[in-house]
């Protein structure tokens, strides 16, 4: 097995595993007995069990960056602002509350949440909104890199309240009404823009 498909065996043997018994139930034992590897086999490929989180994240960030690349030239560019900035917390209903709540402890105690805020998917919402403003599709004309940050915190504070009721209420549906607050879309420029797209790119 090539070194990048054995780390990945190990990555995805983890997350099932914390998905299953919640992360601080499992031990790096428990992965290896799981992978059939030793410990020093583990650290080979992996520095840590809290690196498995990290690395979860980081391929959500470029799943994303994917995910925009395909949608392009997409003219409904609030559909765009929405994914960009719910992506991420999607991913993290998936993993469950107790999850979420672990990877965040770990940024906050090595201090790298903002590195969160720094990525192509980033770039490529900024854009987004920057786009949508220009034809109309939403009315809030604040500077697109101050607006993305304000609905990026937005979401990190919705999601911390969810981890806090333990996953009590659905925090993607907050969070896109929210959203819709802070952006204040035009539905009906949005609706034009996508009727007039396909006119196009169907003749």
């Amino acid at each position: 097995m090539k070194n990048q498909e054995k780390q990945e065996q190990i990555i995805q043997t983890a997350l099932h595993l914390f998905y299953e018994r919640g992360f601080k139930n499992v031990s790096v034992m428990d992965i290896c007995d799981a992978c059939d590897i030793t410990k020093p086999t583990f650290y080979k490929y992996v520095p840590s069990k809290e690196e498995i989180l990290r690395h979860h994240y980081r391929g959500t960030l470029d799943e994303l960056s994917e995910r925009l690349r395909q949608l392009d030239p997409e003219p409904d560019f609030w559909r765009l602002i929405v994914l960009g900035l719910t992506f991420t917390l999607r991913k993290s209903v998936q993993m469950g509350p107790e999850l979420y709540a672990q990877y965040m402890t770990l940024n906050f105690k090595t201090h790298t949440l903002t590195a969160r805020y720094n990525s192509p998917a980033r770039d490529a919402t900024i854009n987004s909104i920057r786009k949508a403003q220009e034809n109309g599709q939403i009315r809030n004309m604040a500077d697109p890199v101050e607006l993305y940050l304000a609905a990026r915190n937005l979401g990190l504070g919705l999601a911390l309240k969810w981890c806090m009721v333990r996953g009590g209420y659905d925090v993607v549906a907050q969070t896109e009404a929210n959203l819709a607050i802070l952006f204040q879309p035009d539905h009906r420029r949005i609706e034009q823009a996508v009727a007039d797209f396909e006119r196009v790119r169907s003749r």
